[in-house]
């Protein structure tokens, strides 16, 4: 799994800018769902083309960009420093991680309980607009 690191590296070489703030985005419940446990289940939130619209709407198209290439470089497990990697792999690279959506993993009661009936990606984006 690439670290925020390795996306903004990406994101400085294809647009220029790294997006630190697209980054911890679309990986914020890596720490909610631990990858040691939980394996890829946190990308099933934020990487797919909702997580990518959200991206957009909070930060713009470039920064819908730098989302869209942080999806391709976990999809890929290897550096993106060209937009053409990035339009080769983009479409498989949904479909992937859409399919992590039928995972069922162990969700403890807390967690339930600490969003309120609200779906993930709502409090995400709840809390980005408050900020």
């Amino acid at each position: 799994m690439a670290r925020i690191k390795e996306h903004m590296e990406d994101c400085g070489k294809v647009l220029g800018k790294p997006y630190r703030e697209v980054h911890e985005f679309l990986d914020q419940y890596a720490e909610v769902f631990p990858i040691y446990h939980f394996n890829e289940y946190h990308r099933s939130f934020l990487h797919n083309r909702y997580g990518i619209e959200v991206v957009r709407a909070m930060w713009g198209i470039k920064a819908g960009q730098a989302a869209i290439i942080h999806i391709v470089r976990d999809y890929l497990e290897l550096p993106v420093r060209k937009w053409k990697v990035v339009n080769i792999h983009y479409g498989k690279a949904l479909m992937y991680f859409n399919q992590l959506n039928n995972f069922d993993p162990q969700i403890q009661p807390h967690i339930i309980t600490a969003w309120k009936g609200k779906s993930l990606v709502s409090i995400a984006s709840d809390e980005r607009k408050e900020q």
